[in-house]
């Protein structure tokens, strides 16, 4: 199977716009567009090819490995230069309205619902609840069952002691407090979601338990705040920014979402997200460089 010097048409260019535009009355023009209306249609992709054997027979089945594809989502995979992306499509095949004995060419063309390109290689975190791996991150905790402490010492600079039928003298907290100073690193409940596309990337974050409280994440600096009261324990909950949804096993669970904050990352931009979930399991957070 060969790539013909026609090349491949629809990857370099963006999709036809799908907005509506209204000639002005009086004056030059249409009304304005808003930037929040600007969306584009499905993306077609096609690709001239060839096929060519020692014989006819040959040239047939090398045909066929290209028309098993029908009824069938596929994907095209583009590499140039240093860029690796691909785009998920339904497949068609023009083939040759005439032929040498053995050499057939045709377009196969690929159909994309989806028209953004995504990188190949993801980015990917994972976050860690704020009480996981015994870390502190969690704040402190009061009024626990059989747990009391006294101080001893001089007021403002004594020992707190804890009593418990096993802990019983324990050192406590020392006052007066201290805290340490942040120095700007992320902590294991953060990471940071890159985008170095040329249009909006969705990320998804899948989540795996036990959290029995649900997740609830924040997008630091921007107010959204994404909340869902679905336990998590066996199977993962996901949380796809692009259709907006909350699942669990192919199982739509968006009616527990508490909050709908769901996150994009701007083209050529960044975002820190934080996980404010108790519990002992992790969120894996997935984002592709995207272009339109």
């Amino acid at each position: 199977m060969y790539f013909l010097e026609d090349g491949i048409t629809g990857w370099y260019s963006t999709p036809d716009l799908k907005v509506s535009t209204v000639e002005r009355g009086n004056g030059d023009g249409a009304h304005d567009v808003p930037e929040s209306i600007i969306n584009y249609a499905t993306r077609t992709v096609q690709v001239h090819v060839a096929a060519m054997g020692g014989d006819r027979g040959e040239t047939l089945r090398e045909w066929d490995k290209i028309r098993q594809f029908a009824h069938r989502m596929v994907r095209l995979r583009l590499v140039d230069d240093t860029r690796d992306a691909y785009v998920d499509g339904m497949f068609q095949l023009e083939g040759p309205a005439e032929w040498e004995k053995d050499w057939m060419q045709g377009v196969f063309t690929v159909v994309c619902t989806r028209p953004e390109i995504l990188a190949t290689i993801p980015s990917t975190g994972q976050m860690l609840p704020v009480d996981a791996g015994g870390r502190g991150q969690g704040g402190l905790s009061y009024n626990q069952k059989l747990l009391s402490t006294h101080w001893e010492g001089e007021p403002n600079n004594s020992v707190s002691v804890l009593k418990y039928p096993d802990l019983s003298g324990a050192k406590g907290l020392r006052y007066p407090l201290t805290y340490a100073v942040s120095d700007g690193t992320l902590r294991s409940n953060q990471l940071v979601l890159e985008n170095h596309g040329s249009s909006r990337a969705y990320p998804v974050f899948t989540c795996n338990g036990p959290m029995p409280d649900g997740v609830d994440l924040v997008v630091e600096g921007t107010g959204l705040w994404l909340k869902c009261a679905q336990p998590v324990y066996g199977e993962p909950l996901v949380l796809d920014s692009r259709s907006r949804t909350a699942s669990v096993g192919g199982l739509d669970v968006s009616r527990t979402l508490e909050q709908r904050g769901f996150p994009v990352v701007e083209p050529g931009g960044s975002i820190t997200v934080t996980l404010r979930t108790a519990g002992s399991g992790f969120v894996n957070a997935l984002v592709r460089d995207t272009w339109m």
